[in-house]
């Protein structure tokens, strides 16, 4: 079983296999609620930087529960603010207290607290935290130059001509594609560097639209435009490529 209760985990999709887990989170919110066996418990609703929801249940006869108006002013809570779980369990498909789950009263002095407000401020507003290693990792985009390059290159060969409709829309779906993510950023990932593999892809997948769409019909205005479009949708991003690879 795995273990993340020594650091909390920020992205819901990391908990996978069960195990004792410790969550930074937001808490959106919290309900007084009975079980079928008359039993009450507390069920916590929280929301990570992606905006995923999981669902915790804080049974009545651990330590911990309390009725969710007293629960929030014994531990500190609000809804939509930050909430530290520790020691959950996780049963592969359920999170529910133990006898050892605690609440951390003072999140604000854990030191995920600060990445923790950039990511909620970007989910919530898209800002971009003014943190010199982000903004480091954002300016690397810079490093895509070279596979816009040889897009327009390989259009360029079959008679294509590279008007600026047509260089910005190349540009866009290269940076788009190739961008690791603002929040990934935050939390501490690199830009993704363009792999050959990488580049070896998205040339091929340009070659197979134009196969299908007929190359002497690519040449058309429209039939470019379509082109495109078509390599915007069926390309996937370099983030899922180096994770399925």
């Amino acid at each position: 079983m795995t273990n993340h209760s020594k650091e909390p985990v920020f992205f819901f999709r990391e908990l996978t296999e069960p195990g004792t887990v410790s969550i930074f989170a937001t808490l959106k919110d919290a309900k007084d609620l009975v079980a079928k066996n008359k039993k009450p418990y507390l069920r916590l609703v929280l929301i990570d930087p992606l905006g995923k929801e999981i669902l915790v249940q804080i049974w009545s006869d651990h330590e911990i529960y309390a009725p969710v108006d007293l629960f929030l002013r014994k531990n500190l809570l609000r809804k939509n603010g930050p909430i530290h779980l520790i020691d959950i369990t996780f049963d592969g498909e359920f999170f529910s207290s133990s006898l050892k789950t605690r609440i951390d009263p003072i999140p604000t002095q854990h030191h995920f607290f600060e990445k923790y407000i950039q990511l909620n401020n970007y989910r919530l507003q898209k800002t971009i935290p003014s943190d010199p290693k982000v903004l480091g990792e954002i300016k690397k985009l810079i490093n895509t130059k070279p596979l816009i390059e040889c897009v327009l290159n390989q259009l360029k060969e079959e008679g294509i001509t590279i008007t600026e409709e047509i260089f910005w829309e190349v540009t866009k779906i290269i940076v788009d594609k190739t961008y690791t993510g603002t929040i990934h950023l935050i939390a501490g990932n690199p830009q993704l560097t363009i792999t050959d593999e990488y580049t070896d892809y998205v040339l091929k997948q340009l070659e197979t639209l134009m196969i299908a769409l007929d190359r002497e019909l690519v040449q058309e205005r429209i039939a470019i435009i379509i082109l495109l479009r078509r390599l915007q949708k069926d390309l996937i991003s370099l983030y899922e490529f180096t994770t399925k690879s």
